[in-house]
């Protein structure tokens, strides 16, 4: 669908949470999500190594090397481990909840860019022709994407989907994990905001050819900033590709024997 079209139907109304509502105030068909659940969750997982995923766009491009090359990350604490695991069934409800009722075409929807090493799995496709996307976030974050929009980070996500994808626009459905209060932006496609995507990942593509990471920002360096929530915050100081790592010199024992 062209975007003049997607505009024209999403003009100034919200077009997913209403069907949201509507399907979850229904009768529920429980063996139906259970099924609609069970086809999600067994598609085959896209393999992540030696690509820069779309989930990436907007951190540190240091650290989306990293997750290039498949460097372990620190393991969460249970709490973080149980807000992500949270913001994983925010994400399956609603795709359920959009595959039952028409309004999504395709969840889990894997997509890629061979010329820039990119991938991505998209939450789901809707069926005016935009990309969903789906997002947990508490109420001091809500309040902030209410007052000023999407983050910078999601719209440079759901970019980088439009560019492996090719469609011309994104549905971002944020849900408040506080109190469940949902609010949706449509977010056509920005040529500068692509612009900044193709930059990023044309640097990333250059330095991975060469076999160089990027160096740390300085806030990271010192040890302050994000480098306190970076999952790679042990690995990054330390990390190297194999052409950067110093040659080490073998002595070898001569077999001559002395002389007598």
């Amino acid at each position: 669908m062209k975007l003049g079209s997607v505009l024209k139907v999403a003009k100034g109304d919200w077009y997913i949470i209403p069907r949201y509502n509507e399907w979850v105030t229904k009768h529920r068909d429980m063996e139906r999500e259970r099924d609609t659940l069970v086809e999600i969750m067994t598609r085959p997982k896209r393999v992540r190594k030696g690509s820069f995923s779309a989930s990436g766009a907007g951190q540190c491009l240091r650290r989306r090397q990293l997750a290039f090359l498949g460097l372990p990350q620190k393991r969460p604490n249970e709490q973080t481990m149980n807000i992500f695991a949270n913001g994983d069934y925010v994400h399956l409800r609603h795709q359920v909840a959009g595959l039952m009722d028409g309004y999504l075409t395709g969840a889990e929807v894997s997509v890629t860019k061979g010329e820039h090493m990119l991938t991505g799995t998209m939450d789901g496709v809707v069926d005016d022709g935009t990309l969903g996307e789906y997002k947990s976030i508490n109420s001091r974050g809500f309040a902030n994407i209410t007052a000023y929009g999407p983050k910078e980070e999601h719209e440079e996500q759901t970019h980088s989907y439009m560019l492996a994808s090719g469609l011309p626009a994104a549905r971002i459905v944020y849900e408040n994990k506080d109190t469940q209060e949902l609010k949706e932006f449509l977010v056509p496609e920005n040529p500068k905001i692509t612009a900044k995507v193709v930059r990023d990942l044309e640097q990333l593509n250059e330095a991975a050819i060469k076999q160089e990471l990027l160096p740390m920002r300085e806030d990271c360096a010192a040890g302050k900033g994000a480098i306190k929530q970076c999952p790679y915050a042990t690995e990054c100081p330390l990390a190297k590709y194999a052409s950067q790592r110093p040659k080490r010199s073998i002595r070898v024992q001569s077999s001559t024997p002395n002389a007598s």
